[in-house]
């Protein structure tokens, strides 16, 4: 694809994010995107053939930008357990917070409009990592006798089932930030030792 392509395409994606954030999945219609971009029809299906091919671009470009601004792998090799903990909670406050452009609507919609097809891999992976990465940071807090956790892989577990209802409320209907906080203080208060 040429550089002219490219920005195009950087483009398309850009507003197609800010249409998906507002009106979530199911309800964007080709039409949308090309109101938002002001092309033409055939401009846009010159890149895409569907909404669900622009989303899942979409939601690729979010995610690459969300990993670009965590590299944090020096960090997460020499902090303590509980330090792990505080940043896992501080990103997924940013997530439950996140309004503005916030995909989390429509993703889960798109998780939803994918079930019926049989096809939720990807939502399924993202939620089985953040419950992996708990559950690691849970079992290595264990071990240095910063936390009490009795049973790591269920309270990640909950934890993130938590956490994910977090977000769909505050994308819905709207959560406070000190609300956010008080909950998620209450998560981890119950095996972080005083």
């Amino acid at each position: 694809m040429s550089e002219k392509s490219d920005s195009k395409k950087k483009y398309i994606i850009e507003k197609a994010t800010e249409v998906f954030a507002a009106k979530g999945f199911r309800s964007v219609t080709m039409k949308d995107i090309v109101e938002a971009c002001d092309i033409s029809r055939g401009g846009l299906y010159l890149y895409y053939s569907s909404t669900e091919e622009i989303f899942k671009d979409v939601c690729e470009a979010q995610d690459e930008s969300d990993a670009e601004n965590k590299d944090i792998s020096s960090f997460l090799a020499q902090a303590k357990a509980a330090d792990l903990l505080l940043w896992f909670v501080k990103e997924q406050k940013k997530a439950i917070l996140r309004r503005k452009d916030s995909l989390v609507t429509a993703r889960f919609e798109y998780a939803f409009y994918n079930k019926e097809k049989g096809n939720i891999k990807e939502a399924k992976y993202t939620f089985d990592t953040a419950v992996t990465v708990l559950k690691t940071i849970l079992i290595r807090g264990n071990e240095s006798g910063e936390f009490e956790c009795a049973d790591p892989e269920n309270t990640a577990l909950n934890m993130m089932y938590t956490i994910e209802g977090m977000k769909a409320c505050s994308s819905t209907f709207g959560l406070s930030e000190k609300k956010v906080d008080s909950e998620l203080l209450f998560m981890i208060d119950q095996f972080i030792e005083a």
